[in-house]
């Protein structure tokens, strides 16, 4: 049974740090491989470790910036070789929410090799999540979808020619103006509520965010287009965490003593941030 959502756990789980957790579920979205903003060398490494540390890992859309695969580099082929292995794997689930800029189904499905959806409902017995990517909430790419193509393309050009912190400042603002990340929000909740899920993410907007419409809990998983830490959502039992990858340097450090001490600990991401509660 699903827990009210306006009382959400907080704090650690049982006492466990994040590192020694194997969580029922890990979400993250907007990746955005083939974008020279895409930070991949953090994502290789985050991806390697989520699949140790999850029994099931949902990309919530936009793994790709667009289906120009000439923009992919070594990096972004190895995130792609790393969704790959594990994808077969026994022990864990690897599943793709389409989002706006994956393209064609059967084209990403090849590619990739992994089950892919319009929308997924995770249910471990204690929370029923309903995850979609949430371009549909969007009025200016499903009003518009010239003008979006036509926006996607300028700003392929200044991620070219721009320094990347200038590009990332682009569409920042952009998502602020176009996505309007408060809408899809409200906008996901009531669709969420309207099917009788009281927990729904969403990636799109890029920002990162957690919050409560009508007792539904909204929380979405933001993007690894800009600089680090980044940002990614777990479940865990009843709670669901809001999180961010890579570990805070004095917490790394800690790590790294355990490591060399020979205890069996992974490096993981930063103790979970206080659900909405």
């Amino acid at each position: 049974m699903d827990r009210d959502p306006t009382t959400m756990p907080t704090g650690a789980v049982g006492g466990r740090s994040a590192a020694q957790l194997r969580y029922d579920c890990i979400v993250i979205s907007d990746l955005h491989l083939g974008s020279m903003v895409c930070q991949a060398k953090l994502l290789e490494a985050f991806l390697e470790w989520a699949c140790d540390h999850c029994r099931e890992l949902v990309i919530n859309g936009d793994i790709f910036d667009d289906l120009n695969f000439k923009r992919l580099t070594k990096r972004h082929f190895a995130c792609l070789k790393v969704i790959r292995r594990n994808s077969d794997r026994d022990d864990m689930r690897v599943v793709w929410v389409r989002g706006n800029h994956d393209g064609p189904a059967d084209i990403i499905g090849h590619i990739v090799g992994v089950e892919i959806h319009d929308e997924y409902v995770f249910d471990n017995r204690q929370v029923r999540l309903l995850i979609l990517h949430g371009d549909q909430f969007d009025t200016i790419t499903t009003g518009y979808p010239l003008l979006t193509e036509v926006a996607c393309g300028l700003f392929y050009y200044i991620q070219k020619w721009a320094p990347h912190r200038t590009a990332r400042w682009i569409r920042r603002i952009s998502k602020r103006f176009q996505r309007n990340s408060q809408v899809i929000a409200r906008r996901a909740s009531e669709y969420a509520a309207g099917r009788g899920f009281r927990y729904v993410t969403c990636g799109h907007t890029h920002l990162p965010v957690q919050s409560v419409h009508d007792g539904v809990f909204y929380v979405n998983s933001g993007t690894w287009t800009e600089a680090p830490p980044c940002p990614f959502v777990t479940v865990l039992g009843p709670e669901i965490h809001l999180q961010y990858w890579p570990l805070e340097p004095e917490l790394a450090a800690a790590a790294s003593e355990e490591e060399e001490a020979a205890v069996p600990v992974t490096r993981g991401n930063p103790p979970p941030l206080p659900a909405h509660g």
